[in-house]
C-alpha cells in the first residue's frame, strides 16, 4: 500500500516534514502547556514509535526539534531509524509562551482572565519571528548542502500558526484537496509536508495533519489547547 507521506526525490526541491509531539498528560487533562516542560505519556510514547516506523524509509538530511522534552522524546524513536549527522535542538521551536495561563485548564483561564486569555503571554508576531528564523536557516542549509528531506518536531500551536502564516503571508500554495480550513491544530504525532523550490523559494503545503500511522484520521476537538 502506498503511504500518504513519501520522500522527495527531486534535487531541486526541499521537502520539510513537520511532526507534532506525542500526547502528554496535560493534553489528556486539557491543560495548556506553553513553555512548561511536560514529557509525553505512555500513549505518546506509542505514538512516537509509530510515527518513527512510518517515516523510517525517508532519509532525513537534517533534523531540528524544539528543546522541550515532549519533542525531544518524540524525536528519539524517529531518529532510531535515521543516520542524521547532527540533530539540532532549539528553543525557537517551542510552543507559544502563554504567560500566566500556562498550567491552567481552559475554563479556569476564562474564569480568571476572561475570554481574551489567549492574548496573554507571547505575541503572535514574536512567535512567528522566531519560528521563521529557523525555517529560513533550514532552507539556506538545504540549498548550500543539497538537502532534499528534512524533519522538524515541534508543537501544535507552532504548526498551526506558522503554516497559516506561510499560506496567508508568504503565498505558499495548498496542494489539491487541501483547504485553508484544514490548517488547524493537528493531532499528536501528525505529519505535515511542505515542499520548497530551491531556486525560487516558493512553497507548497502538500499534506497537513496526516495520522495514517495511527490507523486512521484523527483531529483535535478542542482547538484552544496547545
Amino acid at each position: 500500500m502506498t503511504k500518504e507521506v513519501t520522500a522527495n526525490t527531486d534535487a531541486g526541491t526541499i521537502r520539510i516534514f513537520v511532526v507534532r509531539h506525542g500526547r502528554t498528560d496535560f493534553n489528556a487533562q486539557k491543560i495548556m502547556q506553553g513553555h512548561l516542560d511536560i514529557d509525553i505519556n505512555d500513549e505518546g510514547k506509542v505514538q512516537a514509535q509509530k510515527v518513527g516506523h512510518y517515516l523510517k524509509d525517508i532519509h532525513f538530511d537534517n533534523y531540528i526539534t524544539s528543546d522541550l522534552i515532549r519533542c525531544v522524546n518524540t524525536s528519539a524513536p524517529i531518529l532510531e531509524h535515521q543516520r542524521v549527522k547532527e540533530v539540532i535542538t532549539t528553543s525557537n521551536l517551542r510552543e507559544r509562551n502563554m504567560g500566566p495561563v500556562q498550567g491552567m485548564r481552559i475554563q479556569d483561564a476564562i474564569d480568571q482572565y476572561g475570554p481574551d486569555f489567549r492574548n496573554l503571554g507571547e505575541k503572535e508576531h514574536e512567535l512567528l519571528a522566531r519560528v521563521e528564523s529557523v525555517w529560513n536557516q533550514i532552507f539556506k542549509k538545504a540549498v548550500t548542502e543539497n538537502h532534499m528531506n528534512v524533519c522538524v518536531c515541534t508543537h501544535g500551536g507552532v504548526i498551526t500558526g506558522f503554516i497559516n502564516h506561510l499560506y496567508n503571508s508568504r503565498d505558499y500554495q495548498l496542494a489539491e484537496g487541501l483547504l485553508k480550513t484544514d490548517l488547524k491544530v493537528p493531532f499528536n504525532t501528525s505529519v505535515a509536508v511542505i515542499d520548497l523550490d530551491k531556486k525560487t523559494g516558493s512553497g507548497t503545503i502538500q499534506k497537513f495533519g496526516v495520522t495514517e500511522h495511527l490507523g486512521g484520521h484523527f483531529e483535535v476537538k478542542n482547538q484552544l489547547l496547545r
